[in-house]
């Protein structure tokens, strides 16, 4: 989701310098799924396709998750599934140079109950570095707060047109619900604490005038021993390190 909401921030972006309808379309083929640090896949590769489209700071997007054999632990022997779809409906606008705002809110389509979230967040886009956070509120089921800070950077290639993207950020979880995010250490109280951090990169390279292919890598990981046994215990994976990668396919006009 991460990456999403970077393509949303992008897109806001050239809407912004060029003040006309822009939309972007993308396909992510990765080796795993990763949310906030949960790996929400086990054994097997994910497809996820998105398309987005703004004009005047307001985004309007689609995203989804294709499990190419689905190993939920909760729901036995699905094989491949089509199990997430989310609407993401935002606004973004510069406040003052260099220094935007955005809001906007997210409901996910799931297997399970539905979710919904409203979000608001400030970046601040320094000479050699993007400062971001976001606050996130659950507003219909697992109640509870997530707080997500990234650091950014896409540095330009001296060939083709190419860049890469490399990008850090760090999450932080609040739940009132402990029957979705328990305390490791006392089941009856819910997480709270620094979650997971994560690490990547992206080469993107431009094969035609619209149309990029980005390989790409992260590593996702526990910030704290409490996290490390929270991320083991809801992972499907049931573990807390990640290493994933994959490919994206994407058009922008």
């Amino acid at each position: 989701m991460f990456f999403f909401l970077v393509l949303l921030s992008t897109i806001a972006k050239a809407e912004g310098e060029e003040d006309k309808p822009s939309a972007a379309v993308y396909t992510d083929v990765l080796s795993q799924y990763i949310w906030r640090g949960f790996a929400l896949s086990r054994e097997s590769a994910v497809i996820q396709p998105s398309l987005a489209a703004s004009y005047k700071g307001f985004s309007i997007s689609v995203w989804g998750n294709y499990d190419t054999n689905d190993h939920n632990p909760a729901i036995p022997n699905q094989g491949a599934k089509w199990n997430e779809t989310d609407l993401i409906l935002s606004y973004s606008r510069e406040i003052y140079g260099g220094l935007s705002a955005t809001v906007g809110t997210i409901y996910y389509s799931l297997n399970g109950p539905d979710s919904t979230e409203v979000y608001g967040g400030l970046s601040y886009a320094l000479p050699w570095l993007t400062v971001a956070v976001t606050g996130y509120r659950e507003v219909s089921h697992y109640p509870g707060w997530w707080v997500q800070f990234d650091l950014s950077r896409n540095i330009k290639l001296p060939c083709y047109d190419m860049s890469v993207d490399l990008g850090m950020t760090f999450v932080y979880l609040n739940s009132s619900d402990n029957t979705a995010y328990p305390d490791p250490d006392n089941p009856d109280q819910a997480f709270s604490g620094f979650l997971s951090g994560q690490i990547f990169a992206a080469l993107n390279i431009p094969v035609w005038k619209f149309i990029s292919i980005s390989p790409r890598i992260g590593f996702a990981f526990p910030l704290s021993h409490q996290a490390n046994q929270e991320l083991t215990l809801l992972s499907w994976d049931q573990q807390a390190n990640h290493v994933f990668g994959g490919i994206r396919i994407a058009a922008s006009f």
